[in-house]
């Protein structure tokens, strides 16, 4: 964003922020009758507890209304691909090849079993990986540098949220069908020789994978999500859901719009 924008906008939200609160302004602006309508927020303790929607001019409600939806939406989906994204952009490919590349006894089927499991869940790793660096590439390559965001953007977000979505449950799925069996595998690999050749946070890693059962199954829980056999009509069903399910969503944060009023 322009200094001079910046400033000037960041000088009006001031206006109608509390001495306890922080303030910032989205880089991304919505066009509405040839205005650009930028959306502001207003946090405390890091939890945003108010918006603002405004332009280098005079406001008018129904703009900031009809900019507010698109805003609203991108921001939060953005914001969601991101912060979630980052966690899994973290994980070394070497905390899942390094296992892998140790050889499992013919006669150890629990183990067997458990390593194609872990080898699902680095195929999915990788689309994973895949999909968060493209979109993030896309985001500050592309948005960042326009800054204008348009119907195409909300919804390859909302594309990409969803799709990143349905890869948590695949992974969640892998790791409750098949925990026994991933334990076994990782419990295998303590017993080898290349075991002590891995390093203290893939060792970590392969221990930790398994998990607390209640805990993921909690998380699946909070997906929500439609299941279905087919992955395709699984992406079609929940997209569609996800459309839906934020409507009501983005017209209740209305109330939280501190500027205009």
């Amino acid at each position: 964003m322009d200094d001079s924008v910046t400033k000037l906008l960041m000088k009006k939200v001031k206006k109608y922020k509390k001495w306890t609160e922080g303030a910032f302004v989205n880089p991304v602006y919505w066009m509405v009758n040839g205005t650009p309508y930028y959306m502001a927020g207003f946090t405390k303790n890091n939890a945003p507890v108010a918006t603002a929607y405004l332009t280098i001019g005079d406001e008018k409600l129904d703009e900031a209304l009809e900019a507010q939806r698109h805003l609203a939406i991108f921001a939060d989906l953005n914001n969601n691909v991101l912060d979630i994204g980052k966690d899994f952009l973290k994980i070394n490919a070497n905390y899942f090849t390094q296992p892998l590349s140790i050889p499992v006894d013919d006669s150890n089927l629990s183990a067997l079993t458990g390593k194609e499991a872990f080898s699902e869940l680095w195929k999915n790793q990788q689309k994973i990986f895949s999909l968060v660096t493209e979109y993030k590439q896309y985001y500050e390559t592309d948005v960042l540098i326009r800054r204008e965001i348009f119907m195409k953007d909300i919804i390859k977000t909302q594309e990409a949220a969803n799709l990143l979505t349905l890869y948590q449950y695949l992974n969640l799925k892998i790791l409750l069908d098949n925990n026994d069996e991933i334990h076994a595998f990782s419990s295998f690999l303590k017993t080898t020789k290349q075991w002590r050749e891995l390093d203290r946070q893939s060792k970590k890693f392969v221990k930790g994978i398994s998990g607390n059962l209640r805990k993921m199954r909690k998380s699946m829980d909070n997906l929500n999500l439609i299941i279905d056999e087919d992955f395709e009509t699984m992406i079609t069903l929940n997209y569609n859901k996800m459309i839906e399910e934020n409507k009501p969503i983005i017209e209740g944060q209305r109330k939280y719009i501190r500027y205009p009023k």
